[in-house]
């Protein structure tokens, strides 16, 4: 059976407290304040390092929503409590928000030809990551971001990255002329590895949004060990954090950088075909 989906609404609670299979103990806090503009409503997911290489027809997901802004919602792992020296977070997963209804249904998101009924036991598309940075952007805004003079887009992808050095889970957006995000960026959870995104789809049918899960919660222990938010709980996606940033863990690659072949084959030139148990804390 190809990997299936969690239940990612129950997971993903603000403020429930996760005990992980080595013992950690991680609570849920949700942080938006970014966006992305779709022009075309076909989503592409990758490290943004690669976008301007990807290609509009082959890399898009093919479950297209309507145009729109979009926000993206992070989810964090919180671990330590907060003012301890020694707490950080981690983005657990990132999701961009369709329709703020509840997801019923999950599906894995694919690129034309991918057929999720030949995956095997555990497998699973996902895109590859060897910079430590996941990311969304439209189809349609690949050729823009390629269009420029060579190196442009990728210095000022690291320039906006820099956020991070402050911030551990900021994400980061280049805009266009009309300051219309055109990509956002964020960390990808505990470094690099192959992500699989999802789709969520309400009650109706319709898609609710696109999640990038990066394999941090998704371990958690199921029993009785974890815990529902309490009334003090952080519940506010826009709300500051008290806990400081986790340093940097990844270095930036250098542009179109060759990736590691971790995956039994290629699927596309940027979505694998992988395992989970190849996952690193599997």
């Amino acid at each position: 059976m190809p990997l299936s989906a969690p239940d990612f609404e129950r997971l993903f609670v603000p403020g429930t407290r996760h005990t992980l299979p080595g013992g950690d103990v991680a609570t849920v806090r949700l942080r938006q304040d970014a966006s992305l503009w779709l022009p075309s409503g076909w989503v592409v997911a990758g490290e943004p390092f690669m976008f301007g290489a990807m290609s509009e027809s082959e890399d898009r997901f093919v479950q297209q929503v309507p145009p729109g802004r979009y926000p993206l919602v992070l989810v964090l792992a919180v671990f330590g409590e907060p003012g301890e020296q020694d707490a950080y977070e981690v983005i657990a997963a990132a999701r961009l928000v369709v329709r703020d209804e509840p997801a019923v249904s999950w599906e894995m998101a694919v690129c034309a030809g991918q057929d999720v009924s030949e995956l095997g036991d555990g497998e699973y598309f996902g895109y590859p990551v060897d910079g430590g940075t996941g990311g969304f952007v439209d189809a349609a805004s690949l050729a823009t971001l390629g269009e420029k003079n060579d190196g442009y887009y990728f210095d000022r992808l690291l320039i906006s990255l820099d956020i991070r050095d402050t911030d551990a889970t900021a994400p980061a957006t280049l805009a266009d002329d009309e300051d219309r995000p055109l990509l956002v960026a964020f960390s990808s959870g505990d470094g690099d590895g192959n992500y699989p995104t999802w789709v969520g789809r309400t009650a109706d049918g319709e898609v609710a949004c696109f999640l990038t899960d990066f394999f941090i919660l998704t371990d958690a222990s199921d029993s009785e060990d974890d815990e529902p938010p309490s009334g003090d709980a952080p519940t506010s996606a826009s709300e500051d954090s008290t806990i400081p940033p986790r340093p940097p863990y990844a270095t930036m690659p250098q542009p179109l950088s060759r990736l590691p072949n971790t995956s039994s084959k290629i699927a596309t030139s940027q979505n694998v075909l992988a395992t989970r148990a190849n996952m690193p804390g599997s």
